[in-house]
């Protein structure tokens, strides 16, 4: 197979580098049980994807590796990859997403972590799930997924624009994805092709988020672990703070429209951009600062001022970093 249909890969020797070594009896039920992933060239990433749970073959035994992914499968993909116990609500934000839907736990999860924001569309939100995605889309949310936007957000528009004047189709990227697609380039999560473009509005795959799931998202299993509804989520580290909540709708300081799961932080002490699990709370990110947000301090949105007050400030709150 050429290497152009590894997008973004370099070659073999990348590959081996950020690939993990599965063992024999996951690679073997993989084998087994997507028979169309054996001599893949994302076959190890799946395989370790299959073997933590994240990805399962369909009705046909199949993954489907070539496929474009659509929105709906990369949200979930997402989500599973960081091992997070998907929330249980009892509805959907979205207005094309119905309360009862397979998808809802993941689309509401990643919605109050800040990995998606959704599209406002005459005052509703949508999701647009079955929608295939463009490999612009699926290197943003992917970013998100590893709780970098802060340092995506502290990259200057110049400084990105530079960067992206090297290759000959960066004007197919969509304003909102320079920034990201530029970081994923300098840290080299992300690589040109031999032609030296990006193709950014191409399609992007099922094999493609997986591997990119696989290597940027997995947890190690040496992390300790939080219990949360019955379910062990891994996390980096746990912090002691006081917490108060907030109403305030405007804008966050990473530019993310307000909603429960919103928390200011101070930068220094929660770098911005990281999911967290708030003892009392819940899922949250850390996307907003505030000037009497300091040191071991966190405030978390609430939609009512009636739920501020009731929440009040808290001592002792419990807040586990998640990435």
């Amino acid at each position: 197979m050429t290497i152009t249909r590894k997008w973004l890969i370099i070659g073999l020797m990348a590959i081996c580098l950020l690939a993990y070594a599965p063992v024999v009896g996951a690679e073997t039920t993989t084998a087994a049980g997507m028979t169309d992933i054996n001599g893949h060239w994302a076959h190890e990433e799946i395989a370790k994807l299959a073997q933590r749970g994240v990805v399962h073959p369909d009705a046909a035994g199949l993954f489907r590796p070539d496929d474009p992914i659509t929105r709906a499968e990369m949200f979930k993909m997402i989500v599973a990859a960081k091992m997070i116990k998907p929330v249980a609500e009892g509805e959907s934000h979205f207005a094309d997403l119905s309360a009862d839907s397979w998808l809802v736990p993941y689309a509401e999860t990643a919605y109050r972590l800040g990995i998606l924001d959704g599209v406002s569309e005459n005052g509703l939100l949508y999701l647009h799930p079955d929608e295939p995605v463009q490999k612009q889309e699926l290197v943003s949310a992917l970013l998100r997924a590893k709780g970098v936007s802060g340092e995506v957000n502290q990259l200057l528009g110049s400084e990105a624009g530079k960067l992206l004047e090297a290759y000959p189709d960066q004007a197919d990227l969509l304003p909102l994805f320079k920034r990201p697609f530029a970081y994923a380039l300098m840290h080299q999560i992300v690589h040109p092709y031999q032609d030296g473009t990006l193709r950014p509005a191409q399609l992007a795959t099922r094999a493609e988020a997986a591997f990119l799931a696989a290597t940027q998202l997995l947890p190690s299993d040496t992390e300790p672990r939080l219990t949360v509804a019955g379910m062990e989520i891994p996390y980096e580290h746990m912090l002691t703070v006081e917490s108060t909540a907030f109403i305030e709708q405007n804008p966050t300081y990473l530019e993310w429209p307000v909603r429960e799961g919103i928390v200011a932080v101070d930068p220094e002490v929660i770098p911005l951009g990281t999911h967290l699990y708030i003892e009392g709370y819940g899922y949250a990110v850390a996307a907003d600062i505030g000037s009497g947000v300091k040191e071991m301090h966190v405030d978390v949105f609430l939609p009512s001022l009636e739920a501020a007050l009731a929440y009040g400030r808290q001592k002792d709150t419990k807040v586990y970093l998640l990435d």
